[in-house]
C-alpha cells in the first residue's frame, strides 16, 4: 500500500480566457469541474498506474468534504483512514486556467482540527509500501503531521517521496529544507531546489539536496522534462513537444509516475521516460482528478516519443 498523506482538498477548476480580470469584467467560462485536488491527484495518478493507494489525512463533514472523499474512493484510493471532523472545513482551491493552459490558485485554507500525527496511523505508515506527502500546509500545526510522519517512514525503512512545492506564503517554509532531508525521493522544481539549497546552478543545488539525506532527487523542469540525480549517476530527460491545454496538475503526474518507477526498481532512464509521458499526457487534458491520465493515455505518449517503456494495463 502507498500512502498519500496530507494535503487532500477540493478543486474548483475553471478555464478562462485571460486571467487578468477586473471588476465588471465579463468572461466566458469554457470549462469547470469540482472534485479533488491537491495530494489528491498524486492518489489518483498512483492509483490509475496500478499502485494500491490510500489516502491519510483530515477533511470536514460537509459539501467539499464529501466529493473529496467520493471522489477517491471512485478512483479506487482507500480512504477508510481519512478523519472527519464535524465542527471543521474542508480546504478548497480554486484553479483558474487561462488560454495559454497557466493556471493560477485562491486558495480557501478551512479550518483543520488534526495537528499531531494520529497514533493509529503509525503502524500503518511503518507497514507502507511508500510514503508521499508535499510542503503545501494550511496552518503550522500541520507540519507536525509530515514531519512525524516522514520519521517513522525513514525509522521503519519506508521509502519516503517529498515535494515541497512553492510553500504556503503565509506559513514559514524553512521546515522543507529537514523534510527534504528525511525523504528517499526529493521532487522539486529548479526554483524550489534553489530555494531549499542556496544554490543557484539547478545540478549543484540537486547535488546539496542529496548530500542533505535524500537518495533520488528528480529536479522538474516543466516543458523542459527533468533530470533525475542519485549518489552515483545523472540522467537528463528531455521534455516531451506537446501543445499543452492545461499544465494542472503536470507536477503531480509526474511524481506519481516516478513514484511507481522507483517501486518496480525501474533505472533512472526508464523512471525519467515515464515521469515526462505521464506529464505530457496530463497537459492534453483540461482539469486535474478524475481526469488524471489513464494508462492507455500514458502508453500512447511512451509510444508516441519511442520509449522502451510500457505499462500493464
Amino acid at each position: 500500500m502507498v500512502i498519500v498523506l496530507g494535503d487532500i482538498l477540493a478543486d474548483y477548476a475553471i478555464r478562462v480566457e485571460q486571467l487578468q480580470i477586473q471588476p465588471k469584467d465579463l468572461q466566458r467560462v469554457s470549462y469547470l469541474a469540482l472534485g479533488p485536488g491537491g495530494a489528491c491527484n498524486v492518489a489518483i495518478m498512483a492509483s490509475h498506474l496500478g499502485l494500491s493507494v490510500s489516502a491519510l489525512g483530515e477533511v470536514g463533514r460537509d459539501l467539499f468534504g464529501e466529493i473529496v472523499l467520493e471522489g477517491l474512493a471512485i478512483e479506487g484510493v482507500d480512504v477508510s483512514r481519512v478523519i472527519v471532523t464535524p465542527e471543521a472545513r474542508t480546504p478548497v482551491a480554486n484553479v483558474l486556467v487561462d488560454e495559454q493552459g497557466e493556471p493560477a490558485y485562491l486558495g480557501f485554507p478551512g479550518s483543520l482540527q488534526v495537528m499531531a500525527l494520529p497514533d493509529e496511523w503509525r503502524p500503518f505508515i511503518g507497514e507502507a509500501q511508500a510514503l508521499y506527502t508535499d510542503g503545501w500546509v494550511d496552518q503550522a500545526g500541520e507540519v507536525n503531521i509530515i514531519m512525524e510522519a516522514l520519521r517513522v517512514a525513514r525509522d521503519a525503512g519506508v521509502p519516503s517521496f517529498f515535494d515541497p512545492g512553492p510553500g504556503n506564503p503565509k506559513i514559514d517554509n524553512r521546515w522543507h529544507v529537514e523534510a527534504a532531508g528525511l525523504s528517499t525521493v526529493l521532487l522539486a522544481t529548479e526554483e524550489e531546489a534553489r530555494r531549499l539549497s542556496g544554490e543557484a546552478d539547478p545540478i549543484d543545488s540537486a547535488r546539496k539536496l542529496l548530500a542533505s539525506g535524500s537518495h533520488l532527487v528528480v529536479i522538474k523542469r516543466g516543458m523542459a522534462g527533468c533530470f533525475l540525480l542519485t549518489a552515483d549517476k545523472l540522467h537528463i530527460a528531455p521534455g516531451l513537444p506537446v501543445n499543452a491545454l492545461d499544465a494542472t496538475g503536470a507536477g503531480d503526474s509526474l511524481a506519481a509516475a516516478v513514484m511507481y518507477g522507483f517501486l518496480n526498481r525501474f533505472d533512472l532512464e526508464k523512471m525519467g521516460d515515464l515521469g515526462n509521458a505521464t506529464g505530457a499526457a496530463k497537459v492534453l487534458k483540461l482539469g486535474t482528478g478524475h481526469n488524471m491520465p489513464t494508462v492507455a493515455e500514458v502508453n500512447a505518449m511512451l509510444a508516441r516519443f519511442g520509449s522502451r517503456v510500457k505499462l500493464d494495463g
